[in-house]
């Protein structure tokens, strides 16, 4: 069964008309296929290799109008990180994702990740100032 981030951008690749059709093609099937490795590697307990594998995914060029797909791959895969304990990895994903963006409300969704991500490892403070910047980005956004 195809992963989330996979079907979002098989839905979504036909919409994409800011970025011509082979090179949306290209990186939407790259980013599917790269998503699966970054998947293994994070079940096979491979760390090490995980923030090389998905800056691969992060790295493409997406439309402006499906930049909402990292957030989403941002959030799965750090989701997955927490899941095996791997909290400092998840954080430097969320990194990874949030040079990725360039919308505001993209950023803003990212940095609410990362303040959830802290808030249930109880860092209140840290989890504190990336909800506020979350907040900042969002008054900001057109």
């Amino acid at each position: 069964m195809p992963h989330l981030f996979a079907l979002l951008i098989l839905s979504l690749s036909l919409q994409a008309n800011l970025v011509d059709s082979q090179g949306w093609e290209r990186s939407r099937s790259v980013a599917e296929s790269q998503h699966e490795i970054v998947m293994l590697l994070i079940r096979g307990k491979a760390f090490d290799k995980v923030l090389r594998a998905s800056q691969e995914i992060f790295s493409l060029r997406f439309p402006y109008n499906q930049e909402h797909l990292f957030v989403t791959e941002g959030q799965i895969l750090s989701g997955a990180l927490y899941d095996h304990q791997q909290y400092e990895l998840a954080q430097a994903l969320l990194d990874q994702a949030l040079r990725a963006v360039n919308s505001n409300n993209s950023k803003a969704l990212l940095y609410k990740e990362k303040a959830y991500l802290c808030k249930q490892e109880g860092k209140t403070d840290e989890a504190m100032e990336l909800f506020e910047k979350a907040v900042e980005l969002e008054k900001s956004a057109p």
